[in-house]
């Protein structure tokens, strides 16, 4: 949680992870932060980009709310960012095009290390 005054604390999380139960969790995960005001860079990578950007998030959980609902009340807040690795977008089901859509920056290594110095927490999901 962030202290009033205080500078956001942001998390970078690396979604690797492509099952249903994996995806939901980091988006359940993601929406409590943000509701906290934590900034979160979600960072997309091989099975959970395909995933992304293929709209799977989209089916509902066994609570009836699905990740991608999660997902977007964390958007809603204005403290989530989705990033896809450059890497993964090139092999994407979806293609190049298909990632763009979905995220807000194709990003490579050197960048996502970055973004992991400077953060708070990283995590791999």
């Amino acid at each position: 949680m962030t202290a009033p005054g205080a500078a956001p604390a942001r998390w970078i999380v690396l979604v690797q992870r492509g099952d249903p139960a994996s995806l939901y969790e980091v988006a359940a995960m993601t929406a409590s932060a943000t509701a906290l005001g934590v900034e979160v860079f979600l960072v997309w990578f091989g099975e959970a980009l395909d995933a992304f950007a293929g709209g799977q998030l989209d089916e509902p959980s066994p609570t009836g709310t699905s990740a991608a609902a999660l997902l977007d009340s964390a958007r809603e807040s204005g403290r989530l960012r989705h990033l896809a690795c450059s890497a993964s977008a090139v092999s994407s089901r979806t293609g190049v095009d298909g990632v763009r859509a979905r995220v807000d920056d194709l990003v490579g290594w050197p960048t996502v290390v970055g973004l992991m110095r400077a953060a708070e927490r990283a995590l791999v999901w």
